[in-house]
């Protein structure tokens, strides 16, 4: 089968991103793009069109108009994902040999952009739940902790990034988490790829949204929590304290010569479709629906983990003894398609079309999961090997252009590595270049691999 022909191919449900639902929840503007004839929408950066960096034209206008709505000083439109965007904004944070301090459950953009420029990242661990295997939300207490074991002016910290909301949903209270980093006059970072919709539901009891919690960069995945197709971001900027023109040279730095005229399109319409009163009553219509059904999946003993963001059911299928792995395949082979597959559990993206149907279909399918899968008694996620605070002991920059050769990884106890080991998604590093591989997190590495077939007998580079 060609990659054409996969995909016409049609499933029960698509529980997956794009949070479109295949189509199901594009904006009606653009669709009616997409009917044209193929490829007629396949412009150059003509005039009129422009390009997000330009200063005229009709992406400079929209990107104008965003900014004002939402009380931004700037946003820029992506199509390299969110992944291009926070690459830029690191770049505008932080020189060559500065440090940014980060959670352990950055994204992989994250430290490859570390690698790429030469800037140190130090690590702060997050707290950890060995019953599902996530990271929990930081708290106020939490980060203050951080910042007391931290020494600023010997470590060059110049800014702080945070993950709020993660891939399962967990969001934070960021008020006071940014409030803390600003009296150290630190600008931050909030990938919040996963919680754009934040930005428009005030009254649904959802997480704040980092812009409205005066974060300085805030990067939202337009297909990932909107409605906008793959590879559509946006990048929101306020303050003071990110350098503008840092800014621009550093997404000009990045972002391709010759921007798809459709994802371009595809990053206004998303938005503009949730400015629209109208659709933005369905979509709320939506969230409410999503609540419902986790409500009466619960009522029903399914052991669902609640999270901030009702768009995601995470089932805890190591509660039936089952791992994540084994139900993934076994949704896949029955026409549901979940997004994320772990050791304990799995999750499902429900996004913006209609999923009433969702709910008969996942519980039948659960329970027939039930009386053909063996059960397991040994299904343990190890506690995380990190300490509160601690950098790779080779700067990532240098391990990662070091002379590496590469080994079993059961062959890797006490070398320090030159590679990422990230299984995606969730694209959270559990190794970075520089870090030694010392006894716990050897055991804990070896932990994760156990159902995932990506990291089974894989091979690492050592320096």
């Amino acid at each position: 089968m060609s990659i054409s022909s996969f995909l016409t191919k049609k499933f029960l449900k698509s529980l997956f991103f794009p949070a479109h639902n295949r189509g199901a929840a594009l904006p009606k503007k653009f669709v009616k793009l997409l009917k044209n004839p193929p490829g007629y929408w396949d412009l150059p950066e003509l005039p009129e069109i422009g390009s997000t960096l330009c200063q005229s034209g009709l992406i400079a206008n929209s990107q104008r108009e965003f900014s004002e709505k939402f009380g931004a000083k700037g946003c820029y439109f992506g199509v390299n994902g969110a992944s291009g965007l926070i690459q830029s904004a690191i770049i505008a944070m932080a020189n060559p040999g500065e440090t940014i301090l980060m959670p352990r459950n950055v994204h992989i953009s994250v430290i490859k952009t570390c690698a790429m420029q030469n800037i140190n990242p130090i690590f702060f661990d997050v707290e950890f739940s060995k019953e599902t295997g996530h990271y929990k939300p930081i708290t106020k207490i939490w980060l203050e902790n951080v910042f007391k074991k931290l020494d600023f002016d010997k470590n060059k910290i110049v800014g702080v990034i945070l993950v709020s909301p993660s891939y399962h949903g967990y969001a934070e209270d960021l008020d006071p988490l940014i409030d803390i980093c600003h009296q150290k006059n630190l600008p931050v970072l909030v990938d919040e790829a996963h919680g754009s919709y934040f930005l428009f539901c005030k009254n649904l009891n959802l997480p704040k949204p980092a812009l409205s919690s005066n974060a300085d960069l805030v990067v939202n995945s337009l297909h990932k929590s909107l409605n906008g197709l793959t590879q559509t971001a946006i990048l929101w900027y306020k303050g003071n304290r990110i350098n503008e023109r840092n800014l621009i040279k550093s997404i000009d730095l990045l972002q391709t010569t010759s921007p798809s005229s459709l994802l371009l399109s595809s990053c206004e319409e998303s938005i503009k479709d949730w400015l629209n009163k109208k659709s933005l009553s369905k979509y709320q219509k939506r969230i409410l629906e999503a609540k419902n059904i986790y409500k009466k999946l619960i009522e029903k003993n399914i052991p669902l983990i609640e999270t901030q963001d009702p768009l995601k059911i995470v089932l805890n299928t190591s509660k039936a003894g089952i791992d994540g792995f084994t139900a993934d395949n076994f949704f896949y082979r029955n026409g549901l398609i979940a997004e994320l597959p772990e050791m304990m559990t799995l999750t499902f993206c429900l996004g913006f079309a209609d999923q009433k149907d969702f709910l008969n279909l996942f519980e039948k399918l659960w329970n027939k999961l039930l009386l053909n899968s063996k059960k397991s008694n040994s299904l343990e996620v190890l506690q995380s090997p990190f300490e509160l605070i601690q950098a790779p002991e080779i700067e990532i920059g240098i391990a990662w252009r070091s002379e590496t050769r590469s080994i079993p990884f059961s062959q890797s106890l006490n070398k320090i590595s030159g590679d990422i080991i990230c299984p995606y998604p969730p694209g959270i590093p559990l190794l970075v270049p520089g870090e030694k591989i010392d006894i716990d997190r050897f055991n804990w590495i070896n932990n994760q691999s156990l159902c995932n077939k990506d990291l089974v007998n894989f091979n690492i580079r050592v320096i």
